[in-house]
């Protein structure tokens, strides 16, 4: 039993002797604390520690209620409802990480960190450790949360080559943010591109430093609003593509405004390396004073204008473009590019909102933070509808068993839903796009639908035109695109609309990259009545886009489970 509760605590052990033998935690020493895996009772031979099982387990970072080897060093924080729990490293077990890094077995590596401009202050003050698994020694850094770990990264130390990795389930968090609290609103805050160029800036001196801690590209929302009340923040990312795209976004989410980008000479890779090279925290301290903001707004030169068009050419190549996803819609539109209106319309009850809902939980589940603003339908409604296409059910097939599964399935795909109750403006709804995409990271937008927010009467061309052309500016503004959903003027039943049939404007047309119509021919009941429906074939026909030929496609609409699906075959006639 003993063996398998240091399994479950990712302590390594042998046997020698009838005896298992571990590290200890109390001196840091290498194979000197000896366990009867009969009794349990423990003894090192180093520093001298002894005692019981129930003592040691607590030492080496077993939660202190339980009584029998088996459970994990873990400190269980409830998550959201239904979403798995927080696994929180506990303090015994990163404390002895720490003693086993400042004992004897520690030497070499502290002298390593001492290498890598990683000083002796900053040591204690991240509170470091030391973790032998797997043959190798891994330098153990804890993400402290109001004081308490929450999470753990581990790096593997020389002369294993360079690994990294997380502990399990733990709480990603900025790395050092406790340091924010004792900063006033007017500090300046420096953000780095993980934890050794943090832990390189803090051991140089500047103490008011973070780090993001899922890569350059990764932001969390919640980071966002720990640092909104800074005024200034320098965004100090790695010198390669990665480090440059990364900070940008970072800026755009943060706010351009307050963000100066610290700008490493030339040669030189990240933070650390520039310390590794010889650089002094005076040098530093120059390239923060000449730090500027990433770009001046609104103008590129022709290489940045050219490295844009290769990133998202690139994009598009790699799968990461914004596409619909029905093959044979897609090779009409291409891909939803940066600063795109797309106008999506058809009659009443042929399925635009869930169409809109098909491409958004798509593009969502690649990991794109994703709006749909629906001011017809209810969120409670809509998550309903995800639910359905993300199981193929129909609605009567949501059991309460069913919804948690699907739930399970979507609770960390970035799908969000703006909704409005009240009277809502235009002003209300662009200002809640922004304040999103700052804060959440929307990478595609829908809004449902123009013509809601169209209050005058009497001016009402007027005013959807200025509605139309008001979100066209938004989405370049932003550099995502943007799909706006109208509504047509009456037509003729079974006739198939185009562009010039969008009600109340023919600026919308001229406002948008691209225009998206569905037609579904209406058909009569089998019942009797009067009632028409829809046929679940949809013909989709883009029109006007300016940069591919458009053309018709056809989709099948199986309404009942509010999933569109591709055909394959169009006889030319919807």
């Amino acid at each position: 039993m003993i063996e398998t509760a240091l399994t479950e605590l990712q302590i390594a052990y042998k046997v020698s002797s009838g005896q298992i033998v571990v590290d200890c935690p109390y001196c840091g020493k290498s194979n000197h604390l000896y366990i009867d895996p009969q009794k349990g009772v423990y003894y090192c031979h180093k520093c001298g520690e002894r005692g019981g099982w129930s003592k040691l387990r607590k030492q080496l970072g077993a939660p202190g209620d339980a009584r029998v080897p088996g459970s994990a060093p873990t400190v269980i924080v409830p998550a959201s409802p239904a979403k798995l729990q927080y696994r929180h490293p506990s303090d015994g077990y990163t404390s002895g990480c720490r003693k086993r890094l400042l004992g004897p077995s520690g030497t070499s590596v502290i002298n390593y960190l001492y290498e890598r401009k990683i000083s002796l202050d900053a040591i204690h003050h991240f509170g470091l450790g030391l973790e032998n698994r797997d043959g190798k020694e891994w330098l153990v850094i804890p993400y402290m949360k109001n004081g308490e770990p929450v999470n753990i990264k581990y790096r593997t130390l020389p002369p294993s080559a360079k690994e990294f990795r997380r502990w399990r389930d733990g709480e990603s968090i900025l790395f050092h943010r406790d340091c924010l609290k004792t900063l006033k609103d007017d500090d300046p805050v420096i953000i780095a591109e993980g934890e050794t160029d943090c832990l390189t800036l803090f051991s140089a001196g500047f103490h008011s430093v973070v780090a993001t801690s899922i890569g350059a590209g990764g932001i969390k929302p919640e980071w966002i609003d720990e640092l909104e009340r800074f005024s200034t923040i320098y965004i100090a990312y790695d010198s390669d593509d990665a480090g440059r795209k990364g900070a940008k976004e970072l800026a755009m989410r943060l706010g351009d405004d307050r963000c100066r980008n610290v700008q490493l000479p030339a040669g030189i890779d990240d933070v650390n390396d520039f310390f590794m090279k010889g650089g002094t925290r005076e040098e530093f301290e120059s390239l923060i004073g000449n730090a500027k903001p990433l770009d001046v707004e609104n103008i590129l030169d022709i290489e940045q204008a050219f490295k844009r068009l290769i990133d998202s050419y690139n994009d598009e190549q790699d799968g990461a473009g914004i596409l619909p996803p029905w093959n044979n819609v897609a090779k009409l539109t291409g891909a939803f590019e940066p600063g795109d209106l797309i106008i999506l319309s058809a009659t009443p009850k042929t399925g635009k909102t869930t169409l809109a809902l098909n491409i958004s939980l798509n593009i969502s589940k690649k990991g794109l933070p994703t709006l749909l603003y629906c001011l017809e339908m209810r969120p409670e409604r809509l998550v309903k509808k995800t639910m359905q296409i993300q199981g193929w059910k129909r609605e009567d097939e949501l059991t309460p068993d069913a919804m948690v599964n699907l739930y399970r399935q979507l609770d960390e795909v970035p799908l969000y839903f703006g909704y409005n109750y009240r009277k809502c403006t235009l002003d209300i709804v662009v200002e809640t796009i922004r304040k999103g995409v700052r804060r959440y990271g929307f990478k595609f937008v829908v809004f449902d639908n123009l013509h809601f927010l169209a209050r005058d009467i009497s001016h009402q061309t007027q005013e959807v035109g200025m509605i139309s052309k008001t979100f066209k500016l938004l989405a370049e503004e932003l550099q995502i695109p943007i799909m706006l959903i109208a509504q047509p003027r009456k037509v003729d039943d079974n006739q198939v609309m185009g562009m010039n049939d969008l009600k109340d404007s023919s600026s919308i047309g001229a406002d948008a990259d691209m225009v998206i119509v569905l037609y579904r021919k209406k058909t009569k009941n089998n019942d009797g009545t009067a009632e028409t429906s829809f046929d679940p074939t949809t013909l989709v026909r883009v029109d006007a886009s300016r940069f591919k030929s458009g053309g018709e496609a056809l989709l099948y609409y199986d309404g009942a489970r509010a999933v569109f699906k591709e055909l394959a075959v169009y006889s030319g006639n919807a």
